[in-house]
């Protein structure tokens, strides 16, 4: 075989080895041709890649916004501040960005000064409920005064600023228990509707009392004090206070000069020289009141 013809034949094998390995880069075999394989992590949907899902601890703790709210709710509270039940309350109007109003009784500031500092604190109004909660009408003038000047003096000291409001243990109050309270620069505030929850009637019955009477610029009573437990009174206000505000409700404190509620129990009352007020929920005014405060 001649040089040249051996390098002919090199020349085509070369030709088809190259053509060969053409042919295979153009089609692979199925074999090399694998998917990826793709799991749920690693293509997250466009809902949760924007939007995380929070925890359901995240949605209660995350405040109510506050826009929206255009009707007023007052909730008052008497015959604190209770070292057990007051916090609570506290706790709550705080996290809701809610603020309220407390009667509080001076023997019961005195014990805990720091509730009713951290009451003032946080915006509520402070108010006068006397200082050891006696029927003031069954007190003489000078008397009912002294109660009325005591708790007040002890207010201001603790909050920087004297009460504007009081409000008559057992709801109890005449001409000469006015005059005193109006000599002292106070206004009397009552309230539109009792809770009752002084009976211990239940927490819904609590709430159902409010939201069946719900009405712009009503005045709630409730007490943070008084009774042996208020437990019922704690979860009703949790509950109430987020519903409040779905209903576009602000719940607000009472403003210095009070609320005229125009409460159809209080029809008449400015006129008789003995002035108590009858309804449900209206406490006794006679003489043989019971010696605790669990009546307002």
């Amino acid at each position: 075989m001649t040089h040249s013809t051996r390098l002919g034949i090199i020349a085509t094998l070369t030709v088809l080895f190259l053509a060969a390995c053409a042919s295979a880069n153009a089609h692979p075999s199925p074999t090399a041709i694998r998917s990826p394989t793709v799991t749920a992590s690693a293509v997250a949907s466009p809902s949760s890649a924007l939007t995380p899902t929070p925890s359901p601890g995240t949605l209660a703790a995350t405040p109510r916004p506050s826009t929206g709210l255009t009707k007023t709710i007052y909730l008052t509270f008497d015959d604190g501040p209770n070292p057990m039940w007051t916090p609570e309350i506290l706790s709550l109007l705080e996290e809701s960005g809610a603020q309220a109003s407390f009667f509080v009784i001076g023997e019961n500031a005195k014990k805990w000064p720091g509730l009713v500092e951290r009451e003032a604190r946080d915006g509520d109004t402070v108010g006068d409920h006397t200082w050891s909660h006696p029927n003031l009408t069954a007190l003489s003038a000078s008397a009912a005064w002294a109660e009325l000047a005591r708790d007040k003096s002890l207010i201001k000291v603790l909050t920087g600023k004297a009460p504007s409001l009081w409000r008559p243990p057992y709801e109890a109050f005449n001409g000469s228990v006015i005059a005193s309270a109006s000599g002292l620069g106070m206004k009397m505030q009552l309230w539109s509707v009792s809770t009752g929850d002084w009976q211990l009637p239940g927490t819904q019955v609590i709430v159902l009392r409010v939201m069946a009477a719900l009405h712009n610029g009503m005045v709630v009573l409730f007490h943070d004090g008084g009774g042996y437990t208020r437990t019922e009174t704690v979860a009703a206000v949790g509950i109430l206070i987020p519903e409040l505000q779905a209903a576009g409700y602000r719940v607000v404190a009472l403003p210095a000069q009070g609320i005229d509620h125009g409460s159809p129990l209080e029809v008449g009352i400015r006129d008789r020289g003995a002035l108590t007020r009858r309804g449900p929920d209206a406490h006794d005014t006679r003489s043989n009141l019971p010696a605790n405060n669990d009546l307002g």
